[in-house]
Parts: structure tokens; C-alpha cells; sequence
């Protein structure tokens, strides 16, 4: 982050007071209007979920420099790789379908295992196709070769949305990206790095593309 910023860091502003509108608007109702019962429960609503949305921004901008500065991942140890997918492929119709080949899901990961559930939840997201937009569900493979394991799934097109596969990961991304400040890939693609691994985009014919999240697997003890 050295050197001139980035261009993008010029949205930051705005998209950071983006949930200050509504909660000045809503504590203004609450101190001077005369809302009661439901209403007034909405205004606290209201004001909670910006509160979330704003301290969600704080804490990609947090993440993103530490990321930067190598101090993104705190603590390692053994982690079931097939436990930690379960709990990041997401839950009823909306879960990605995962075929494990060649014993993937007995190989176990050496990292910090918030960040890799973490680094899961964005690889599944980014494959991931709501029931109402796709004939069958979503589906990802999971392989073990040489020591490491590669899970790949088709990205969902929706996600190149004012994008492209280049630098997907590589610049913030605007929306459909969510609510954030668009650094939800960077910070994805540094905890690969920082274990190992690699987060990519393959593209394929006819302008399809498939996400690679690619780690290095722990040795079985003979």
C-alpha cells in the first residue's frame, strides 16, 4: 500500500458513511417523531443491521491490512478438511453439492481455522447459484495429488458482473460483491497465499470459468 493509493480508495469515503444515512435519519424519528410499538422496533432494526453493515466494512479494511502487512493469519494447527468444508458449503437447497475423489475427505489442512472456513465460505459463494437461477444444483469436486488438495467448482457468471476474470482477485470488486467495500476476494486470495495455496479463475469455453482453491494437505503418518 505503498506509493500513490490506489484509485479505488477514493470510494471508501462514500461507501463508508453509506450506513450513516439511515441511522441519523432513524435516531432523528426516534429522538423528535412520535414512532411507537412496531414502528419504533423497526427504527431499532434499522439502525442495528447498518451498525453490522458498517462494522462489517471496518473489518475488511482491518483485515486488508494486516493482510498486507503479513499479519493476517494468528494461529495453526490441524484442521479435517472435510469437517471444515461441511461447515462452509452452506446449508439446504442453497448448498453447493461436493464430490470428494481419491480420499479427499480424509486429508487433513495445517493453518489457522477461522481464516480457512473463511477462505471455504468465499470459494462456495463464488460457485454457488441460488435454486431459482439454476436447473441443477450447484457442485464443486474435491482431489488430493501430490500433496496437495484442489477444489474446483464453475463460477458463477453473476459474480463477473462489472468484473472480469483478471483481476477478480486482484482489485476490489464492485457490486454483486455484497454490501462491503468489495475486499472480500483480496482478503480470500491473501489467506491461500499465506497458507500455500492459491485461489484462481480458469476461464473455459464459450465464457465460462471454473474457481480453483488449490493447499497443500498435512502427510499421512505411516
Amino acid at each position: 500500500m505503498s506509493g500513490n493509493s490506489p484509485a479505488w480508495m477514493s470510494k471508501w469515503a462514500h461507501d463508508l458513511r453509506g450506513p450513516l444515512a439511515p441511522i441519523q435519519s432513524a435516531l432523528f424519528l426516534l429522538r423528535h417523531g412520535s414512532a411507537e410499538g412496531g414502528e419504533r422496533d423497526e427504527l431499532f432494526d434499522l439502525v442495528d443491521r447498518q451498525i453490522r453493515r458498517l462494522t462489517g466494512m471496518i473489518d475488511e479494511i482491518g483485515d486488508w491490512v494486516r493482510a498486507d502487512q503479513g499479519r493476517l493469519l494468528t494461529r495453526r494447527g490441524p484442521i479435517d478438511l472435510a469437517l471444515l468444508i461441511e461447515a462452509s458449503r452452506g446449508i439446504g437447497a442453497a448448498a453447493v453439492d461436493v464430490r470428494y475423489i481419491d480420499g479427499a475427505d480424509n486429508v487433513s489442512l495445517e493453518g489457522d481455522a477461522s481464516r480457512l472456513a473463511s477462505l471455504l465460505t468465499t470459494f462456495f459463494w463464488l460457485v454457488s447459484t441460488s435454486p431459482e437461477e439454476a436447473a441443477t444444483p450447484s457442485a464443486a469436486t474435491v482431489q488430493v495429488a501430490d500433496g496437495r488438495v484442489r477444489l474446483r467448482g464453475r463460477l458463477n457468471p453473476a459474480m463477473l458482473a462489472g468484473s472480469s476474470v483478471d483481476n477478480l482477485f486482484s482489485e476490489p470488486q464492485p457490486a454483486p460483491m455484497g454490501d462491503g467495500l468489495g475486499l472480500r476476494l483480496l482478503i480470500a486470495h491473501a489467506v491461500a497465499t499465506g497458507h500455500g495455496g492459491e485461489l484462481r479463475v480458469q476461464s473455459r469455453e464459450g465464457g465460462a470459468a471454473d474457481v480453483e482453491l488449490d493447499l497443500p494437505v498435512v502427510p499421512t503418518k505411516d
